[in-house]
């Protein structure tokens, strides 16, 4: 197996550590130091060819080759087969309506997070319950979610105050990766969802704000719901103002409450899709028909809503179809809790989903 990356010589362990910061492989938090053990290990489970190229990641439009992922996966702690699970997210987040490159450089604070759903979450130990959203304490979860900050740091080159322009980004930009919680929720999981097998593992992919901590107490379906309606129609939200996939995190004890009162996800989804709404008047106040005409940023009102009519409401999610729910996290004790994850707007971080292609299970016709 022939490697085409350059061999860095150093000293000791001491001066490899310090030798990554110089060259600015890492964006602030230590790594694992890449040897070419490691990665030839990586690469060798994969049983895929070195050079294949999985895309081209912007701004900086480097090639993401095989190699490349395999250094930064073992850079991020991952092991061997952690490789397909990043492999799959980054192939989901290179779709064009995703828009990678625009969120790597956006002045929005929105990251990419990465869902994990089906058998390989427990077989790998990805943590869906308590703590989910720091990944439950899983290596998995830490391991996965850095070694897609680190290929988009290292072959995207979005660097703060130079390509990458946000403004405040926030702590997800680490390592964002959480597993679906399958053992309490009550649905069908995400990925059957979006038409996948239930055997089949999976990722789903969403450019997303922080999450946004709703408390839904431990009361009615109605309660649940009006509360996180609430927490969505946030008049500040990218969401409000361009449209966009909005993601829902529904906490095991959210999600029985609705499925013993026969919500079922499509209900959920109707509700909060009639219900998240804010007043075009109060919309009005903070965006002038003159400015929105004058922008050349389109504010992707649905033709309907009239701004001058004070009486009017604007929907948060533009079709019920993008709001993505999801059942992660603990069951709580006092109790149910739900989080909200605004996006980016239409501009990108569109939901996608992929299999998980592992060695001896690889789809040819589509790897």
């Amino acid at each position: 197996m022939e490697l085409k990356s350059a061999r860095i010589g150093v000293k000791d362990y001491e001066a490899a550590v310090e030798e990554v910061y110089s060259r600015r492989w890492t964006d602030g938090l230590p790594v694992v130091l890449p040897t070419e053990d490691k990665v030839r290990e990586a690469l060798e489970y994969l049983g895929r060819d070195p050079g294949e190229v999985i895309g081209t990641i912007g701004p900086r439009n480097g090639i993401a080759t095989v190699e490349k992922i395999a250094i930064n996966c073992v850079m991020g702690g991952c092991l061997p087969e952690h490789v397909p699970v990043v492999i799959a997210a980054l192939e989901a987040m290179l779709a064009e309506d995703f828009n990678l490159s625009g969120l790597n450089t956006t002045t929005h604070n929105a990251a990419p997070i990465t869902v994990v759903s089906g058998p390989i979450v427990k077989e790998l130990g990805f943590g869906y319950g308590d703590g989910v959203f720091y990944g439950s304490g899983s290596r998995a979860n830490g391991a996965v979610g850095r070694a897609i900050r680190l290929i988009r740091w290292n072959i995207g080159g979005g660097f703060p105050g130079d390509m990458d322009r946000s403004t405040l980004g926030h702590p997800g930009e680490y390592a964002f990766c959480i597993a679906e919680n399958q053992e309490d929720n009550p649905w069908e999981p995400i990925h059957v969802e979006r038409g996948l097998k239930p055997e089949d593992s999976a990722v789903t992919v969403f450019g997303g704000e922080a999450p946004s901590h709703v408390s839904t107490g431990s009361g009615s379906a109605m309660q649940v719901l009006m509360r996180i309606g609430d927490a969505m129609a946030k008049l500040g939200s990218n969401n409000l103002h361009a449209g966009g996939n909005i993601m829902i995190v529904i906490g095991p004890r959210a999600a029985a409450v609705l499925a013993q009162e026969s919500y079922s996800k499509e209900d959920v989804r109707t509700f909060l899709f009639e219900n998240a709404r804010k007043p075009a008047a109060l919309v009005a106040l903070t965006t002038s028909l003159e400015r929105r005409k004058a922008a050349r940023v389109h504010f992707n009102f649905p033709k309907w809503v009239n701004l001058e009519d004070p009486t009017g409401l604007i929907p948060v999610a533009r079709r019920k179809e993008d709001i993505v729910l999801v059942v992660a996290g603990g069951w709580g004790a006092a109790g149910a809790f739900c989080a909200v994850l605004h996006g980016w707007g239409h501009y990108g971080g569109w939901v996608q989903t992929r299999k998980i292609e592992r060695p001896g299970n690889r789809d040819l016709n589509n790897g």
